[in-house]
Formats: C-alpha cells, structure tokens, sequence
C-alpha cells in the first residue's frame, strides 16, 4: 500500500507540474510573439520618382536606405518621419549648376531639378528684353550646367566705307569690336578708346590707315643716232640698229585713308636697264630719175626731135652700183611682146633686155640703162632691134616684155635712156 500510496501521490504531483510548465511556455510564447511584433515595422522610401516598401527593424533613416540599397550623393538630402508605425524616408537628389552674368561673376547654386527659368528666378536675375539666355529658359537643368546672361547694347560702327547697327554684348569697345568680327589693322584708328564701356546707342567711327610700297617702271625712251651715206638713194633711210627702250624702276611708299591715297612719297628710284639707241643711216645718193630731171633742163633737140643731152656724168644703178655715162636722151618709151625665139633686127632671139631704138641715134649693140621720170627702172639694156615708131620720133626707145599684160602695164612713159660707157 505504501508504494501505491507512494505511487498515487507522485502521479498527482506529476500532472500539477506539468501544467505549470505550459502556463510558462504560454507566457514566453506570447511574450516573444508582442516582441518581434514590436521590433519588425514597414519603411516607406521615396527615391528618384519610385516608391520602395521594406521591413525594417531599425529606425535610422540611413541605416534603412542603406539596407535598401538607395546610395546617397554629397548634395542628397534624406527627410524621415514616423507615422503610426511606418517610418516614411524622402530622398531629394541635389546637383550644382552654376550662373554666369555680365559682371563675369559666376555662381553656384544646388538644385533638385526644373527649367533654366526657374534657377534664374531662385537666383534673382532679372532678363529683360536686351538680354540673352544660354540655353534657352525651357531646358531643363542639368548637373554641372552653366548659364549665361549677357546683356547687349545697340552699336553704330562706321568702317569700309558702310554703316552698322549691331547687338553687342555689355563689355568694352574692343570686346564690341571683336564680338562684331571687325578686325583693326596695325595703323587703324577707332574714335573712342578700346577700353571705354559700351553704351546704348554708342557710335564707333574706324579710321583705316594702310602705308605700303608701290613699284613702278617708267619707260625711257632711247634717242636715233644718224649716219649719212652717199652710197644709199637720196631719200631712203635703213634702220642699222634697232632702238630699245631703257627702264627706270621707282618705288614709291603711298599713305592710303579708308582705302584713298592721300600721300606718296619717293623712297627709291634706279635705272634698271639701259636704252639702246636707234642707228640710221640716210641716203643722199642722187637717183637715176633725179639726175635726169637735172640734166634735162640742159638736153637739145637731136635732129629727129629727141632731146639729147650733151654732158655726161655718173649715175648710180638700183642696186647703189656707181656708172658712168656719156649722154643720156630724154623722150617717149614704150614696150613690145614677141614669142620666144623671135629674132630682132640685129639677129639675136628677143630678150627682157633687148630693146628696140632708132639705129641713126643709138647704133645697135649700145649699152643703155633705162629709167622712167616716175621713177620706174627697167634697168640695163642693149640696143638690138628696131621699129617704125622709132625712126618717126614718137619714141626713142621701146622696151621687150614676153607678155602683152607687162607691156601694157608699162605703157608709154617719159623716160631718160642714159648711154654707158
């Protein structure tokens, strides 16, 4: 009984300590189920335009973004808040753009985001119509974007001759200058200073000066040297040697104002080449016609009626050869044709050359030179035929072409028949 006993109060004991038991496990169960509740809550991030939900168990907003992933910039900024549990993180992506005016300052500003405009208006600058936005107010801003105001001031600018109106940014004259792409020369002259500021409707008047050598040839003219020569015709000349023209060279340095020359002045002037003169030699060979002009006015009548001139005296041939001659006639020529092989009075073929004469003045076989007073020359000749013509007196000679064309071109003519020795 003893150990029944025994055995009946230890199985009462048992199930007491076993309920026990589950009430503590009950305890810790709910226990730790209020704490991971309480330790586990939701993040809610707002980050470059998305939304990302995480459990968190933290409550340090860069802890959280970290765990998220979401990395910050140097210009970033992270605002939390912490609404019934659910902790709220918005992140602002800040960027430097920077601002440039006039005044050639330039300003930096840290933006989120939005249009040119927009940093214009957050950084004060006033544009008016006179001003120039680079970019244009619609772009949208960028990192490391530089914007420039330039403010421009209307110009007149007189150069080469032509008026200008132009825009040109706030600056000096010579920045309006360069702006305008009008370049000043090395002796140009502006009618302001360079440095002075530019001003609303300011007038710039450019003067353009250029100096430069200008070289010129002057023709010197050569000179005729002349020669005379009895041994040329009486009238006739011959250019022995041709004239050459010299040259002077001169250099000249010429002031020009807006393109007229205003001043010249002689810095150098040099023969550069020498003329050649001209040489010339003059005729004062009397000729055949001349000299039977002179002796006609001493020639007789012949017997026949042919003037006949009683002195003699030298003559010179076309050619400038020297004959001379003991009586010259004076009278009418004329010309005859006849086939080749003819036979004349004397017995010889004819021949230009053989001329036809009277016998009782001029005895076949003569030598004769033959010049008409217009100054034609039939030239030397022999007496070796006659003709009717001859012994009447109408003619005192008449000369022998081959062709009737020859012998009417020669005609009749007034001619000297001049006797050789």
């Amino acid at each position: 009984m003893f150990i029944t006993a025994i055995g009946s109060e230890s199985k009462s004991k048992s199930v007491f300590r076993r309920g026990v038991l589950l009430i503590l496990m009950s305890v810790i169960f709910l226990t730790s189920a209020f704490s991971v509740a309480a330790l586990n809550r939701t993040a809610v991030i707002n980050v470059d335009g998305k939304t990302v939900r995480v459990s968190v168990t933290g409550t340090d907003k860069y802890d959280i973004l970290a765990d998220a992933g979401v990395e910050l910039s140097q210009y970033d900024v992270a605002e939390a808040s912490n609404e019934n549990g659910v902790i709220t993180i918005d992140v602002t992506r800040y960027f430097p753009v920077y601002v440039k005016t006039d005044n050639k300052s330039k300003d930096r500003y840290m933006v989120s985001g939005g249009t040119v405009s927009d940093l214009l208006k957050q950084a004060n600058v006033k544009v008016t119509d006179n001003h120039i936005v680079t970019p244009q107010k619609a772009t949208r801003l960028t990192e490391g974007l530089t914007v420039e105001v330039k403010e421009y001031k209307t110009v007149k600018v007189s150069v080469d001759g032509k008026d200008k109106t132009v825009k040109v940014p706030v600056g000096t004259v010579k920045d309006a200058l360069a702006y305008a792409g009008i370049k000043l020369g090395k002796y140009d002259t502006v009618s302001c200073k360079l440095t002075d500021d530019v001003t609303e409707n300011m007038e710039i008047s450019i003067t353009r000066i250029e100096y430069k050598n200008v070289k010129t040839v002057e023709k010197v003219p050569y000179e005729t040297d002349e020669t005379y020569s009895d041994k040329l015709a009486e009238g006739k000349t011959k250019v022995t040697k041709k004239g050459v023209d010299g040259e002077y060279t001169v250099v000249t340095k010429q002031t020009l104002v807006n393109g007229e020359v205003t001043d010249e002045e002689i810095v150098s002037s040099e023969l550069t080449k020498e003329p050649v003169n001209k040489e010339v030699t003059i005729g004062t060979k009397k000729s055949v016609a001349e000299k039977a002009d002179t002796d006609s006015a001493t020639a007789s009548a012949s017997e026949s009626g042919v003037p006949v001139s009683e002195e003699n005296g030298v003559l010179y041939d076309s050619e400038g050869n020297q004959v001379s001659y003991s009586n010259v006639l004076h009278g009418s020529g004329t010309a005859y044709y006849a086939p080749a092989g003819s036979l004349t009075a004397s017995g010889q073929e004819v021949y230009v050359g053989g001329v036809a004469v009277n016998p009782d003045i001029i005895p076949l076989g003569t030598k004769l030179y033959i010049v008409a007073d217009d100054g034609f020359v039939y030239g030397y000749a022999t007496a070796i035929d006659t003709g009717g013509a001859l012994y009447d007196g109408s003619a005192i000679v008449d000369v022998f072409y081959y062709t009737y064309d020859e012998c009417a071109e020669f005609g009749r003519r007034d001619v000297s028949v001049y006797i050789l020795d």
